[in-house]
């Protein structure tokens, strides 16, 4: 079951010899379709990931941090958004704020789901 309302495939999935993965990723939101690449420099489970996000119009490096805490795990997540064409740096300043309100409402669907499909501790 794919968790994610934005993930529309996953592909050229590998992990390499140090343990970390590299895939591309075609995501959705709307009317539009993004494909990327993510690039794992540290993969440190179940603590933290940090990847580059080799994309166009927009890269970076997004991190994930996952903390217990009584109720379950508190996930904090920063993306650390980069123009990667003259396009993108102008569209930057509009297009950051939403990007991370997307991923936001993406991890709580994800929370949500991995609950009520049991896939996490209850």
């Amino acid at each position: 079951m794919n968790l994610s309302k934005q993930v529309a495939a996953v592909r050229d999935y590998h992990i390499r010899a140090d343990g970390t993965p590299r895939y591309s990723m075609v995501l959705r939101t709307g009317p539009l379709t993004v494909q990327g690449t993510s690039d794992y420099t540290v993969f440190d489970r179940p603590r933290r990931t940090v990847n580059a996000v080799l994309s166009k119009p927009f890269g970076g490096v997004y991190e994930m941090r996952f903390e217990p805490v009584v109720s379950g795990t508190c996930v904090r997540t920063r993306w650390r958004v980069e123009a990667t064409t003259r396009l993108g740096g102008l569209m930057l300043p509009v297009v950051a704020p939403l990007l991370a309100r997307a991923l936001r409402a993406d991890l709580a669907t994800i929370a949500h789901r991995a609950r009520n499909e049991r896939l996490c501790g209850s």
